[in-house]
């Protein structure tokens, strides 16, 4: 018989803090989990509601607790798991995002346009784009919205802007020296650069997922084909570096930090493949039976730890998984919730994970080393639509330099 939330408390408190110990206690908590009731959630979609917690570390249980109650954080809840299991306060919860944890600048784009935020957590709206990128050391953005494109300064003064017939679905602005940016215009991969100049028709039709530009100078770019297939081309020249096999439908690609890995993420597996001529696939793991990829970003702090969420069969909750590039197939969960996850945003030192929850409202700010705190900002919505009624809660987070 699955045991209550009380019962939980009780035997918690109860049961000594050693490995053994928390070890009979995560096993309770994921009892619980599956027996949780259907509730109905904000726009009166039925979803699976989870008892107490959100935030699960496998293993040790060493991060952060998080509550899994939609809406606002639940401390009580929280509290009493953290205090069973000799967690500690770990925990910042905030009612708005008053800094950046960590440092750096946000680059925000939602329903209401495209915004900065500074460290200190100020907020300029930069006009209303559909979308942003940053370009290299943050120094632009490339914002985009119908069939215009265009390079911003951060204080929202627009630089050049060029025009296209077909709607404009993203844009990516190459590292290194800056010299080229890549956008999707009507299911076509195109070029101009940096400066506004030069605007020519890369590939006629790519797959759905977008280009990453391999790190460095030399204007490599990464794209799925509409066939299935991942090909790295060599912009200047418009050679193809490498063609890959096919792997059925991309949905991310992400370069790591040396740009050594090429992560591959479709709806049921994740590879990892070596930027050389052979493309040699380096780890290819299936995703749980049942489980679907959702997105997937290298850690900033080298080559080996992947950031991954993937989605439960009905798509009633989705958890961040972190893993190394090769080896294990399962990783740590590090957080998971009774609903969707938007894309992940390492901060740039990789001492942080920003992880976009839509039905809690809430940005969660992870730490990639054990025993740090954990930082909840609710109400995100609101503070990038003020004065609206109905906020949407935003669909893109860029973290820069």
């Amino acid at each position: 018989m699955t045991p209550t939330e009380r019962e939980l408390r009780d035997a918690l408190h109860a049961t000594p803090v050693d490995p053994q110990a928390r070890e009979r206690a995560r096993q309770m908590l994921q009892a619980a989990r599956r027996d949780a009731r259907a509730v109905a959630a904000p726009r009166g979609r039925v979803v699976r509601r989870r008892p107490a917690l959100t935030l699960a570390v496998a293993a040790a249980l060493g991060l952060a607790a998080v509550p899994a109650a939609l809406g606002e954080p639940g401390a009580d809840a929280v509290g009493w798991v953290k205090d069973s299991l000799g967690l500690g306060p770990k925990v910042s919860e905030r009612p708005a995002l008053t800094s950046v944890p960590g440092g750096g600048r946000l680059l925000v784009s939602g329903a209401s346009g495209a915004w900065v935020v500074a460290s200190d957590g100020s907020r300029r709206r930069l006009g209303a784009y559909a979308g942003a990128d940053w370009s290299p050391r943050g120094l632009f953005v490339v914002a985009w919205r119908g069939g215009q494109l265009s390079a911003v300064t951060p204080g929202g003064r627009v630089r050049w802007s060029i025009t296209r017939p077909a709607p404009i679905a993203v844009a990516r602005w190459a590292p290194g020296d800056g010299f080229r940016i890549a956008y999707v215009s009507g299911g076509a991969l195109r070029i101009v650069n940096g400066d506004g100049t030069g605007d020519r028709e890369l590939v006629a039709r790519i797959g759905a997922a977008t280009p990453e530009w391999q790190p460095g100078a030399r204007h490599v770019l990464a794209y799925a084909t509409a066939g299935g297939r991942v090909r790295l081309l060599a912009v200047d020249s418009g050679r193809a570096q490498l063609t890959t096999r096919t792997f059925g439908a991309v949905r991310r690609l992400a370069w790591s930090r040396g740009g050594t890995r090429l992560a591959v993420l479709t709806e049921r597996h994740l590879l990892v493949i070596a930027a050389d001529p052979n493309g040699r696939i380096i780890s290819r793991r299936a995703l749980p039976a049942g489980t679907r990829g959702i997105d997937v970003a290298f850690s900033p702090r080298g080559d080996d730890t992947l950031g991954l969420v993937r989605r439960h069969p009905g798509g009633a909750s989705d958890e961040v998984v972190l893993l190394p590039a090769r080896g294990s197939t399962a990783g740590d969960v590090v957080f998971s919730a009774p609903s969707h996850l938007g894309a992940l945003a390492w901060a740039p030192d990789g001492a942080r994970l920003l992880v976009p929850w839509r039905e809690g409202n809430q940005w969660v700010f992870l730490p990639s080393k054990i025993g740090a705190t954990a930082e909840v900002v609710a109400g995100i919505a609101r503070q990038f639509a003020p004065g609206d009624d109905a906020p949407a809660f935003p669909h893109s987070v860029r973290w820069c330099c």
